[in-house]
């Protein structure tokens, strides 16, 4: 898990910043200079915008970026500006995106289609893909946004606060599907063709983001207590976190309340804290700690005897747990983000090479909308960061999973019953061609 790569210091918002800033426009111009002479006033007025953005965004927009965090070296202490931070997840989104548009842009040279719509189209899915996922997240997590006591502006910051991750898959893919539909009845696209050459991109695209998964600590699996491959995950992590508060990480075992965020029944005692402090079985708990990111530079450190673990019983009342009794990290988990990698990675492959024998066009998005869905209906069972939804064992994205792949199915008959191989309209090589 790495959340955060590095952080941009404080130090160099402002005039230093700005002057990294010029050096490196400078830079890239003097290399256009050096390679094509003729072309540097073009490409002159074209940086242009870019580097007054850059220079706005330097002197204004990084320091209002900055956050308070905890002092590695004083976890107990008060937060302390460390800067701007660049996270994993976001840089592997990005690298999702750049992939996922790089081989769409290769195949539609390959076939004459201009790329030009395609950029625009892709532009319109990564918004809409952003604002799908993140609704998504906001409706299944209402609870945690939409709070009585808030305020509308205290709301609305916390539903497009992203900082700290939440986003889900299939909003995403919602949004991006719907964003695409819109883009190609707006430009009178062929619907069929257009789809079954961003399939593979959104495909490769899922493959690289769940790497950005791994390095959150999110969309983690359930313990892995049979000799399969396993991953253990640092202290303050989500897993860890979750673990500690169902009581996992102090060995004792639980199940959740229905009805009731962080509060947990006992099961079995275990020969450890349980009963060192007077539980029974059948008590509902409720165990605080501090927050994940001071628990993250506090355990196995001398400082962890200075802090403590709140337990909640109905019988005990309040008992108290030294946190340098915590292990340095977490049980082992099922690493469903790398399972679910190399499966967008192979269902990628599948549906670039599917192009060469299929029938009809739509036919690669409909095998790409039957397929990760089964997969992903799969790995929910070893996952463990969702509960079940309806009254049902089932999470939210599996129902939404069985939706899916009936949309695939009945795509996939549709086009190979009435689909035909479309070519590119003369209207739009024509523009390109302008």
């Amino acid at each position: 898990m790495l959340q955060t790569l590095f952080h941009i210091p404080p130090s160099l918002f402002g005039a230093p910043g700005l002057i990294i800033w010029l050096l490196l426009c400078g830079l890239w111009l003097g290399v256009v200079a050096i390679r094509d002479r003729e072309n540097l006033k073009t490409e002159f007025w074209a940086t242009l915008p870019i580097l007054v953005v850059g220079c706005v965004a330097t002197m204004f927009l990084l320091p209002n970026l900055a956050k308070e965090g905890i002092d590695p070296n004083d976890p107990l202490g008060d937060p302390v500006n460390r800067g701007l931070a660049i996270r994993g997840y976001g840089v592997m989104l990005m690298s999702a995106v750049l992939a996922g548009m790089s081989i769409v842009f290769y195949r539609c040279r390959k076939i004459g289609y201009p790329t030009e719509h395609i950029f625009r189209l892709a532009i319109w899915m990564i918004v809409c893909g952003m604002l799908g996922a993140r609704l998504f997240f906001v409706i299944q997590n209402h609870e945690q946004f939409f709070r009585p006591e808030d305020n509308l502006f205290e709301t609305a910051k916390r539903v497009f606060d992203m900082v700290g991750g939440g986003l889900v898959v299939y909003g995403s893919m919602i949004g991006a599907l719907l964003a695409a539909a819109f883009v190609v009845w707006k430009w009178k696209l062929p619907v069929w063709l257009t789809s079954d050459l961003i399939a593979p991109g959104m495909a490769i695209g899922l493959a690289i983001g769940r790497i950005g998964c791994l390095l959150n600590g999110c969309c983690w699996g359930g313990v892995c207590d049979v000799p399969l491959p396993a991953i253990q995950f640092p202290a303050g992590s989500p897993p860890y976190m979750q673990q500690l508060q169902s009581g996992q990480l102090l060995g004792i075992k639980t199940e959740p309340v229905p009805n009731e965020s962080y509060y947990y029944r006992v099961i079995d005692l275990g020969d450890g804290v349980g009963k060192e402090i007077g539980l029974t079985e059948g008590e509902t708990i409720s165990i605080n700690a501090l927050d994940a990111e001071r628990m993250r530079y506090l355990v196995g450190t001398p400082k962890a005897e200075l802090a403590n673990l709140e337990i909640v019983g109905e019988r005990i009342g309040r008992s108290v747990v030294p946190v340098s009794k915590l292990k340095q990290r977490s049980r082992g988990v099922h690493p469903t983000q790398i399972y679910s990698s190399i499966n967008a990675l192979v269902l990628c492959l599948f549906l670039w090479f599917y192009w060469h024998v299929r029938r009809n066009d739509g036919e690669v998005m409909a095998l790409m909308l039957i397929l990760y869905p089964i997969s992903r209906f799969v790995l929910e069972l070893i996952r463990n960061d969702e509960a079940g939804q309806f009254g049902t064992e089932l999470t939210i994205s599996q129902w939404v999973s069985l939706i899916t792949i009936a949309c695939g199915i009945g795509l996939f008959a549709y086009v190979r019953m009435f689909g035909k191989r479309s070519a590119i309209p003369a209207a739009v090589t024509n523009e390109v061609s302008r």
